[in-house]
């Protein structure tokens, strides 16, 4: 009978029905602490094991019909951290990077190891904390500040979005240059988004948002109680919804993100956000895109070893 103090790992190192060990667990030390590294095998995608994230060295081995289950089964778990893939099916490869939900892929390598401005750090799902902003990426930075509008600023919010959007957004890039090894860095819409309006919110304010979020492919919901919105934003073309605050805090759950106007909301906004582990974004949304954006999206880094045994064939586009 093994026992350890971390109940997670505890009840992961009790068998389930159909499961074995491949490699027995056993721990280095007195107090039970260090756990060798050990392999379950016979794992099902409902078992413990599965889905539970375990701070152990233990590897859970599952059995799956085609690449696509396996990409289906992982997307099914709360977290989304790191994920990896041993193919040389270039098919293959396209299918899972671009399926895949997890903030660092890698693809003929191991999935340890990130480096600052290689791989930013970062997962996705319940592996984010706030806004899911990469460390060691090139927005990391800006999570520790608050940017605003100059009171005299002029910019063209519109003009501005749609530029930052080309040029820092839009495209995936590899900004080492490894020989063999490709650190591709993008930048993915998210699911969808709500913003919810209050009396205090401009009209502009939430125009500004409206196109931000267009722009990068994230659509959003606005939501408000006050009948005078859906004339004033009819022209954005936007999905508006109009509800009473009660019924939007029932709501929150089924998005990836809300927005608001600023950070002085209802608490019982910022409770329902704490209960569910959902994001508010409440910065004042602003005129330059490069700084705006960075709410509609969220990031990836995938790192792919595309030589074998250092034979170069090819080196394959940065996507």
């Amino acid at each position: 009978m093994i026992t350890n103090k971390n109940e997670k790992l505890l009840q992961a190192l009790t068998l389930e029905p159909g499961e074995s060990w491949l490699v027995l667990p056993r721990f280095l030390d007195k107090k039970e602490y260090i756990l060798a590294p050990t392999v379950k095998w016979g794992v099902k995608p409902g078992s413990y094991s599965f889905r539970t994230e375990l701070f152990g060295p233990m590897l859970s081995v599952v059995c799956i019909e085609n690449l696509q289950q396996g990409i289906e089964l992982v997307n099914s778990l709360d977290y989304g951290l790191t994920s990896g893939l041993q193919s040389l099916d270039e098919t293959e490869q396209q299918l899972w990077k671009n399926s895949i939900q997890a903030g660092n892929l890698y693809i003929n390598r191991g999935i340890t190891g990130a480096i600052v401005n290689r791989q930013p750090f970062g997962g996705m799902k319940a592996s984010a904390f706030g806004s899911g902003v990469k460390a060691g990426g090139p927005n990391y930075c800006a999570c520790f500040v608050k940017i605003t509008d100059s009171p005299d600023s002029h910019t063209d919010y519109r003009k501005s979005y749609a530029e930052a959007y080309e040029k820092e957004f839009a495209h995936a890039r590899d900004v080492n240059n490894l020989y063999g090894e490709q650190n591709a860095f993008r930048y993915l819409p998210l699911k969808n988004m709500a913003l919810r309006l209050f009396p205090s919110d401009s009209n502009e304010q939430a125009k500004m948002i409206i196109l931000a979020a267009e722009t990068c492919g994230t659509p959003l919901v606005v939501s408000f109680d006050n009948d005078e919105r859906l004339e004033a934003l009819a022209s954005t073309g936007c999905w508006t919804k109009k509800e009473i605050l009660d019924e939007f805090l029932a709501t929150m759950k089924d998005y990836e993100r809300i927005r608001t106007c600023s950070p002085d909301i209802p608490m019982s906004m910022y409770e329902e956000a704490a209960r569910i582990d959902k994001y508010i974004a409440t910065a004042p949304p602003v005129r330059d895109g490069r700084i705006e954006l960075i709410h509609y999206i969220k990031e990836q880094s995938i790192a792919f070893e595309y030589h074998r045994y250092g034979s170069i064939s090819e080196v394959p586009p940065v996507e």
